[in-house]
């Protein structure tokens, strides 16, 4: 496991703070990411409430550019139906050479239906606009050059300037888990990106899927997925059992709430008729089982209990890459410093450790 990253949500939980104070309050936890060794900041894109108060992840990544020399710089994603592909193309090129070089390039569908509203866009016509999005993009941010004769961003042949300062080759990631997006995802070379949410063995076959197809459309395996997780970390087991049933259960709370999984929108939708079970599973199993095994899927405990998390999913989906959330659900600004430096400690280290000795036995 090479690569650790972190996204930053944003994630103002009930506006518990006046918006200039949280926002003060994020960046001065992301400003932590570097010095504690993370090789990636992911940030989202969300609009219009306080769920995720991230409208702007290239403006957020140009800010961070300056005030970090090594790590990584990511979107994760852009909400490609909600921007003109020219403008996307554009201002990741712009983001690489502001960061010399070190810009990641992930790409997402967006779910939630006020957001949809508020572009004043139909939800139905996403899968389209995000595929046909995806495929002048990454052409163009190798190219220097977009064009496309679609349905929704028809594109005379234009230049960009500048220019790409290098490939994008490894440097695309994706959103993809619902089983519709995986084909535009190993056809544009990107690494799959799963947010956890439900036990991993149900999420296998996506993942396999993936792989099956990478490997068609380029003729070598796919890189490593990419697994989200939100991470409470602490030395003791009884404080992080308490904070994870606390801060997780409460972020399920506000996830389902933005995006109104429950709602008759999806049971009804054919562009996301694979998050349409919400419903049902509510009303078989009821809320509170459905809030235990999101707080189990993620990842919290000791730095022990997480290593094992860890090697417990890696024997159901294989080699992946880590990112983790610390800052979620209305946690306290020491909270998050706790848990993001006991785990850059304690569990990183080892994670590469690991990850070394594996490389020198296939060797």
């Amino acid at each position: 496991m090479e690569t650790i990253s972190c996204v930053t949500f944003s994630n103002n939980y009930k506006n518990h703070l006046a918006d200039a104070e949280f926002l003060k309050k994020e960046l001065a936890i992301n400003k932590l990411m570097e010095p504690l060794g993370f090789d990636i900041i992911f940030a989202v894109e969300h609009h219009f409430s306080g769920y995720s108060m991230s409208p702007d992840q290239f403006q957020f990544l140009s800010y961070m550019a300056p005030l970090t020399n090594r790590i990584k710089l990511g979107t994760l994603g852009v909400i490609l139906p909600w921007n003109d592909p020219l403008r996307v193309a554009e201002r990741i090129i712009m983001l690489d050479h502001l960061s010399d070089g070190r810009a990641i390039f992930g790409m997402a569908r967006g779910l939630a239906k006020r957001e949809y509203v508020g572009f004043r866009q139909n939800m139905e016509d996403s899968r389209e606009r995000f595929d046909e999005a995806a495929r002048m993009i990454c052409k163009a941010i190798e190219d220097g050059v977009i064009e496309g004769n679609g349905k929704f961003f028809p594109q005379p042949r234009t230049p960009l300037r500048p220019l790409p300062l290098k490939s994008f080759a490894g440097r695309k990631y994706m959103v993809a888990m619902s089983p519709d997006t995986v084909p535009i995802c190993a056809e544009v070379g990107a690494v799959q990106c799963l947010f956890a949410f439900k036990p991993w063995p149900e999420v296998l076959p996506t993942i396999e899927r993936h792989r099956y197809l990478h490997e068609n459309f380029h003729h070598q395996a796919a890189p490593p997925v990419l697994t989200a997780d939100l991470c409470v970390c602490d030395l003791s087991a009884d404080r992080a059992y308490e904070m994870a049933h606390n801060y997780v259960a409460k972020y399920f709370d506000s996830f389902a709430e933005h995006y109104e999984i429950f709602g008759e929108h999806l049971t009804d939708s054919k562009s996301y008729a694979h998050y349409s079970g919400a419903r049902g599973a509510k009303e078989a199993i009821g809320i509170d089982a459905m809030v235990k095994t999101f707080v189990d899927s993620n990842i919290w405990g000791t730095p022990r209990q997480i290593l094992e998390k860890y090697e417990e999913r890696r024997a159901i989906i294989g080699d992946f890459q880590a990112s983790v959330t610390f800052s979620f659900s209305g946690m306290a600004f020491d909270e998050v410093k706790n848990s993001m430096t006991t785990y850059a400690t304690h569990v990183m280290p080892e994670l590469r450790r690991r990850s070394a000795d594996s490389k020198k036995r296939a060797a």
